[in-house]
């Protein structure tokens, strides 16, 4: 039996890469979407023929629900991963987890406490360039990593009414915003980052929220990171691995689509790593749907997205004080 799913947000994400990705998934069913705004939870269902609420007791009280997917801004959820928990279903949440580490403390342990699965929305570790780099990786095909470099910038003007640039609705900019994804990314790759240090700066807009982010990672079974994020240039959303036998280049693996190359120069041989897409989104709803169903453990847990805020925030107060900044265990 498919898991039986509902969608909390009805924006653009859920209407273009959500609902979609659930409809297409082999073990899911859309059944239900909850959005504050009535006019745009009704347009929403009618369209992908499902049940629509507008209250959120409501919408938890529907007992068909197996899962739901936090679609909402950033400040939401806290708040609505609690009260899902509590109501006892399996929850998959948009990236960032929360506005801060303090709140993704509480997401995790409520999880815990009503046993059930808690994972965040890093769908780009699915994404078809990132498991096959892993395979690469994991085969030291260029030998042992010493260097990566996560390029990940869109050039983002103020928007007039957006939530992505008030840091009470979006918690910050950049970083926040996608720069969290290079991050999991590159520890989904690469292992635990343990100590950063960085830039943070308004380099070409002034909105209240950082547009640039350049920052150097450490992992604990060493080797290191740059991280350069922005909303203030167009960049090419590029991964680049340095090893001691050759060097990775990889296209596509920091975005949403199911395209992108893996090209690489191994002992001075120039070569193309074949690849086999499959929808990123798709990917991530079947994988977690079958957690569910045969409970065996998620790519990423709740811990996982708490370490990710962590390292988020020690990137920020690297930025702030000018200092490298470790990140402790919990």
């Amino acid at each position: 039996m498919p898991i039986k799913w509902g969608i909390l947000g009805c924006g653009n994400l859920a209407d273009k890469k959500i609902a979609p990705a659930i409809r297409q998934a082999s073990n899911a069913e859309l059944i239900a979407v909850m959005d504050s705004n009535s006019e745009k939870a009704g347009d929403f269902a009618d369209r992908y023929c499902v049940r629509k609420y507008s209250d959120l007791d409501a919408f938890l009280s529907d007992s068909e629900i197996s899962a739901v997917y936090i679609a909402t801004p950033p400040f939401l959820h806290c708040e609505q991963a609690i009260k899902i928990a509590d109501a006892g279903k399996h929850i998959l949440c948009e990236k960032p987890m929360a506005l801060n580490s303090s709140e993704a403390k509480q997401m995790v342990k409520t999880s815990q406490d009503n046993q059930v699965n808690l994972m965040v929305g890093f769908m780009m570790r699915f994404h078809s360039c990132s498991l096959r780099a892993k395979e690469l990786i994991e085969e030291e095909t260029i030998g042992k990593i010493v260097v990566a470099d996560a390029q990940i910038s869109w050039l983002n003007p103020p928007q007039e009414g957006a939530w992505r640039y008030n840091p009470e609705f979006s918690g910050g900019g950049c970083l926040m915003d996608f720069g969290c994804h290079a991050i999991d990314l590159l520890t989904f790759l690469l292992g635990e980052i343990v100590e950063v240090s960085a830039f943070v700066d308004n380099v070409v807009f002034d909105y209240p929220v950082e547009d640039t982010v350049v920052a150097m990672l450490k992992f604990a079974r060493e080797g290191y990171a740059i991280l350069n994020n922005c909303f203030s240039t167009e960049g090419d959303n590029r991964l680049f691995l340095y090893g001691n036998k050759g060097r990775l280049v990889i296209s596509g693996a920091l975005g949403t689509e199911p395209e992108g190359k893996i090209e690489g120069i191994v002992e001075g041989t120039s070569k193309a790593y074949p690849v086999i897409f499959k929808d990123p989104y798709v990917a991530e709803i079947e994988h977690f749907s079958k957690v569910i169903s045969e409970g065996t453990a998620p790519t990423m847990f709740g811990e996982e997205g708490l370490r990710n805020m962590q390292i988020v925030e020690a990137i920020y107060q690297s930025g702030k004080t000018g200092k490298t900044v470790k990140i402790g265990k919990e």
